[in-house]
């Protein structure tokens, strides 16, 4: 039995990577994630979970060329509990199938760069880019776009509600003012950011 499961900590181990039989990649390493606590004013480590994470194929090859050991994570995957024996020893280790991993941003910053190939999915979405104007020469959507039913969008020539700025060019993020009606949120001043 496996459960859905994010984790948020280190990598407390070089990933190190494997081949499977077929050469498959894999990839795998130690995650602590700790527990942090206000003690007297004083932020301070707690209790700390110890994870095997592994990863296969592209996401093994990616996250081998983009971890390191010491650096912050968010790791989702399927968790297990899997028993051990060895040399007269037995226990248990936490184990996660990771299906995404990516750098935690409240500690630092990173730059993705797409990944490049000739997968069925990314012609695709090359193709969909020629005939629609809701995905980019990249195949990434364009940010906003609902679908690619050209009688969802406006017509070119409506008016943007108030207070939204018009985008000079299809695929252009549109900038909302503060203030702006029609139950559009706006800060307060007594609203602080929670961390």
């Amino acid at each position: 039995m496996s459960d859905r499961i994010t984790v948020i900590g280190n990598v407390a181990s070089t990933p190190e990577r494997r081949e499977l039989p077929g050469g498959i990649p894999a990839i795998s390493f130690r995650l602590a994630s700790s527990e942090r606590r206000l003690d007297n004013g004083q932020w301070v480590d707690a209790h700390t979970n110890w994870y095997w994470v592994s990863a296969y194929r592209k996401l093994a090859e990616h996250a081998l060329d983009s971890l390191e050991k010491g650096q912050r994570v968010i790791v989702t995957g399927k968790f297990r509990v899997k028993q051990w024996e060895s040399g007269g020893k037995s226990g248990s280790s936490a184990e996660i199938d990771a299906e995404a991993v990516g750098h935690d941003l409240m500690f630092g910053t990173t730059t993705f760069h797409k990944a490049s190939g000739s997968t069925t999915a990314a012609s695709g979405a090359s193709t969909a880019s020629a005939a629609s104007p809701l995905v980019d020469a990249s195949g990434w959507a364009v940010p906003g776009s609902a679908g690619t039913d050209a009688e969802s969008r406006p017509a070119p020539n409506d008016a943007p509600p108030p207070g939204v700025t018009a985008p000079a060019e299809p695929g252009e993020l549109v900038g909302v003012g503060a203030g702006g009606g029609g139950g559009q949120w706006s800060p307060d001043a007594d609203d602080q950011t929670p961390f």
